[in-house]
């Protein structure tokens, strides 16, 4: 009788303990698992947006060029890339004069209009090695490219010519698959 009334109260606390355990186990494998997903995620996510600008910046060079409008080619380095999407990205957050980049949420892109450069606040649980630039930033420029062929180091639509515009890192970096 009192074995029964006694299975009839439930579990032990060893029982719990064990199934606790279990648990927090599976959750720790799951998670290792599932987190270099999100940072993979989020390298390709990067890699899409910095295609779309660079692709951006070529069409908006073509359109000048078949506009006969070739010298203010060189007007596309300064400007802000994201202008010349239809949509931008959901995760840029604007443009600043003087941004704070602590106060940009990560996974995040932003314009610094006082160093005319594209930034990416690189997010969490990714592989991301700054190298030389600041930790957790990814800083693109544009860079007017061309042949320099009367060698006065100014862009003349008629004698030189255009190879392109580049986004380029401002800092080295590594962040593999």
């Amino acid at each position: 009788m009192y074995g029964s009334a006694r299975q009839a109260r439930g579990f032990s606390l060893l029982e719990l303990v064990v199934v606790v355990c279990a648990v927090a186990i599976l959750a720790g494998v799951a998670l290792d698992r599932l987190l270099p997903l999100v940072g993979r995620a989020q390298r390709a996510a990067f890699l899409q947006v910095r295609s779309e600008l660079s692709s951006a910046l070529l069409l908006e060079a073509a359109d000048r060029i078949t506009r006969g409008e070739t010298a203010t080619l060189p007007e596309l380095a300064a400007t802000n890339p994201m202008t010349l999407l239809l949509e931008p990205p959901a995760n840029y957050v604007g443009s600043f004069e003087w941004p704070d980049e602590t106060e940009i949420p990560r996974a995040s892109w932003y314009y610094d209009e006082h160093l005319g450069r594209l930034g990416y606040r690189v997010g969490r649980h990714t592989r991301f090695a700054p190298g030389t630039g600041p930790a957790e930033l990814i800083e693109l420029e544009v860079a007017f490219v061309y042949q320099d062929r009367d060698g006065d180091g100014v862009f003349d639509a008629a004698g030189d010519r255009f190879d392109g515009l580049r986004l380029t890192p401002v800092h080295a970096y590594d962040w593999p698959d």
